[in-house]
């Protein structure tokens, strides 16, 4: 048997929301270097499906590290929203930019270890075991006895199955391809993403889009589909056929590519984020369910639960109790709830009438938001 550690906070998941975690523990206070422990089945860099959009607010998560992200990417300067024969655009400065997840994540790790953090890649966890004073968590090399442990380890989240959480519901899938293009396009010149929401006839309780990313000094265009499954006692929309429909109007043929899928947990507001010396962080308690963005969201969560262990050990009390209020009061996640509501309106019409009045009310939504939100602009057509 290996021999056991002994740790005060053990962190599954080196993703956007375990490092976030962990560099706003050591922002905090350097000395949770030695007290903290970042665990992660997979080796980075690694392959991460996910559109790659890094918001204004992920940002401002990170600004308060004193970090910025400065490898490669790019800036989103114009998104398009479509619905049928309505266009509607929102221009910033940009709206946000985009990067690959393996080299962002591989980032975030490299900036923890630097500040001498233990992250132990390649070491999957394999049960987790609530005792009195600790959660016995073993993995393929260790056991650890840990006073907290945070899941930052995603939708299909290990250690949720473990501790036999009931989550099923609130769960999105996406569809995803990556196809080379030539850089002369409008996408990399003006830099423009895409959301195609008229699929919606078809039962997609989402939409298609289009982001411009580079790999290395290659133009690709990251290409999927997107269904909330909000409304989740509809019959699920045919993904692969939804994709392939889509490619098919812009000239592409989607057997010619490589298809990879997976799910998205998004948050529900009766759903438990933490107990007693357990806190959930990013895709494992929930994101975005309209958009389905998780990189920025993910970033909070790692704010939120590094606050909330602080204050548990400054207090002695590992309870957790107040930390779904923590996620509410936090100013990028406690539009988490608002998003939902969204999600469930724009995406709750059956018939093409009720589809069209849903767009009309959700470009009205978005240009009373870009009127509040500086650096952006807004324009609608119809044709």
């Amino acid at each position: 048997m290996p021999q056991t550690e002994n740790v005060d906070v053990l962190i599954v998941g080196s993703g956007p929301a375990g490092m976030s975690t962990a560099l706003h523990l050591i922002d905090a206070d350097r000395s949770w270097t030695g007290r903290t422990v970042v665990v992660d089945r997979a080796v980075h860099p690694r392959d991460k499906l996910c559109g790659g959009g890094i918001t204004g607010d992920g940002d401002r998560v990170l600004e308060g590290l004193g970090l910025r992200y400065d490898g490669p990417q790019v800036l989103v300067q114009e998104l398009e929203l479509i619905y049928r024969s309505h266009n509607h655009s929102m221009n910033g400065d940009p709206v946000f930019r985009v990067v690959r997840r393996n080299e962002f994540d591989h980032w975030l790790a490299k900036l923890g270890q630097k500040q001498g953090l233990e992250l132990r890649q390649g070491e999957a966890v394999t049960s987790v075991v609530p005792k009195r004073d600790h959660i016995e968590v073993v993995t393929d090399r260790a056991v650890f006895h840990a006073k907290v442990v945070v899941a930052a380890d995603g939708s299909n989240s290990t250690v949720l199955k473990e501790l036999k959480w009931n989550r099923t519901a609130g769960q999105a899938r996406l569809l995803e391809v990556l196809t080379s293009e030539t850089p002369d396009t409008r996408a990399f010149q003006d830099g423009v993403a895409m959301f195609d929401f008229s699929q919606a006839g078809a039962g997609l309780q989402g939409y298609y889009w289009e982001f411009p990313s580079m790999i290395g000094d290659q133009a690709f265009l990251n290409r999927g589909v997107f269904d909330s499954r909000v409304q989740s006692r509809r019959p699920r929309a045919a993904l692969k056929q939804v994709l392939s429909e889509s490619f098919a109007n812009r000239g592409r043929d989607l057997a010619d590519f490589s298809l990879k899928g997976h799910p998205i947990r998004w948050f529900q507001s009766d759903s438990p984020v933490s107990a007693p010396r357990i806190l959930l962080a990013g895709d494992s308690a929930g994101v975005d369910p309209f958009l389905g963005e998780g990189i920025s969201y993910a970033l909070g969560y790692g704010q939120v639960a590094a606050d909330a262990i602080v204050d548990a050990f400054a207090r002695n009390d590992l309870s957790f109790v107040g930390y779904a209020d923590r996620i509410q009061a936090h100013p990028l996640l406690s539009g988490l709830k608002t998003r939902v509501a969204l999600a469930k309106l724009i995406y709750w019409p059956r018939m093409v009438w009720q589809q069209e009045l849903a767009w009309r009310l959700s470009s009205m939504i978005l240009s009373g938001f870009q009127r509040y939100r500086r650096g952006f602009g807004t324009r609608t057509s119809t044709g």
